[in-house]
């Protein structure tokens, strides 16, 4: 808990020494690791600020908090990894009653469109679906439940996750170099963190709205179910 607070003050004052010390340095790598593979493997993760925060990172190694290749290691790892549960996921658990809960609490949207781009693209859709929310957590799932054989979807899943990961930390990174950046370096942090944080709070509320109203579809049709059985015993 005090290390929880003690990073908390860092990022808020923007203290680098603080968070440059190894033994907080690890934890944020952790950290990292950890909600990449939540967001790219985990349904009901997918609201967690994937893109935002890895732009955020590359502005961190910029500011010599990260290191450029060992941080991209450990990113790559978490996204490919995650890909990989999903991949899991959709292979022995995909006909189960939680997979299909978790795949209906998101937007119907976010089905079509990870479903238009693995029909009409494959596995090569993962490079495609890498880039959008939702649909990057969806693409595995879809994979293993078409019963494609890991060999390739692992080639194509550590492929995309280093495309995903390189691209974005390194514009993060040289936006963190930017005469811009380093004019506004302090407004410019504040704004950069309250992006996943605003990005994470609009996720949950969409998630919560989607379980709402799939709970009131339900409970309609169960109503109705039941005003029809009624109907039917009093024409007996």
């Amino acid at each position: 808990m005090d290390t929880i607070i003690t990073l908390y003050h860092a990022f808020l004052n923007m203290n680098i020494e603080t968070l440059s010390d190894p033994k907080i340095l690890w934890i944020l790598y952790g950290m990292l690791f950890v909600i990449l593979v939540l967001e790219c493997g985990i349904l009901p993760a997918a609201f967690l600020p994937g893109d935002s925060l890895l732009f955020l990172t590359g502005v961190f190694i910029s500011m010599d908090i990260f290191h450029f290749g060992l941080i991209n290691l450990v990113l790559i790892a978490g996204a490919a990894c995650g890909t990989w549960l999903g991949y899991l996921q959709g292979r022995w658990l995909g006909n189960t009653k939680m997979v299909k809960n978790w795949m209906a609490h998101l937007p119907e949207k976010y089905h079509h469109r990870a479903e238009i781009l693995f029909h009409k693209y494959g596995l090569f859709a993962l490079f495609i679906g890498r880039f959008i929310p939702f649909v990057r957590t969806l693409m595995p799932i879809m994979a293993g439940l078409s019963g494609l054989k890991s060999k390739y979807f692992h080639i194509y899943n550590w492929l995309s996750a280093t495309l995903w990961i390189f691209l974005i930390v390194t514009l993060g990174y040289l936006f963190g170099l930017s005469p811009l950046f380093k004019m506004y370096q302090k407004q410019m942090m504040t704004f950069l963190m309250l992006i996943p944080l605003f990005f994470l709070i609009i996720g949950l509320i969409a998630s919560i709205w989607v379980m709402v109203q799939r709970a009131v579809k339900k409970r309609k049709q169960q109503n109705c179910q039941s005003d029809n059985g009624t109907k039917h015993e009093d024409k007996k």
